[in-house]
């Protein structure tokens, strides 16, 4: 096969998996952001309300998104993805498993949804910065050499977050060397009440 088609086929499938996965393509090697030292797992449980995160297809599929964290014991984080499909305006739910990677950075971790294969161990969700109880940002990188697939998603604990919030994390993440540019607020309007 030559290369041609080989970087032909790489980019169909980029164009296809990518915008759905809500991973954007960057240049180069993944950056390098801090993850959480000494990661409360304990506070960070509960109800998170995605904010903005890079574009996905589920994303415009969707509103109302938030996550839910619980204790499963033995190291392990329930993690409950909602969101309202905005065709039907019915509940869409996803499920799985979260577990800290590394003890060493233990903001460092590893999501596995219930239903779909897991590819590869190392940590898929990086939190890179939060206090718990406003704010937390999420990122990963999956690195081919010569170019990078990111995730970012900014969550709060509230549904309408205080502006200068997300603009002083916004501000941290890009001293980081994260791209927020490309972040495209989630659509929380019009969600139910308790919801």
């Amino acid at each position: 096969m030559t290369s041609q088609r080989r970087a032909l086929q790489l980019l169909v499938v980029m164009g296809v998996l990518v915008p759905s996965s809500g991973q954007l393509p960057f240049l180069g090697r993944c950056p390098a952001p801090p993850a959480v030292h000494h990661f409360n797992t304990y506070h960070y449980l509960g109800k998170w309300y995605e904010h903005s995160r890079y574009f996905s297809l589920a994303s415009l599929a969707g509103k109302c998104t938030h996550f839910i964290y619980t204790d499963q014991g033995y190291g392990r984080i329930g993690v409950e993805n909602q969101q309202i499909k905005l065709l039907t305006g019915k509940l869409n739910s996803v499920v799985g498993v979260a577990r800290v990677v590394d003890p060493h950075y233990s903001g460092r971790l590893r999501v596995v949804a219930t239903n779909l294969p897991s590819l590869g161990t190392g940590p898929n969700y990086i939190v890179v910065d939060t206090d718990y109880s406003s704010y937390a940002a999420v990122w990963s990188c999956a690195d081919f050499k010569l170019f990078n697939l990111q995730t970012l998603q900014i969550l709060t604990r509230h549904r309408r977050p205080e502006p200068h919030l997300v603009a002083d994390l916004r501000h941290r993440l890009r001293y980081y060397g994260l791209n927020t540019e490309k972040l495209a607020k989630t659509n929380q309007e019009d969600c139910p009440h308790g919801y």
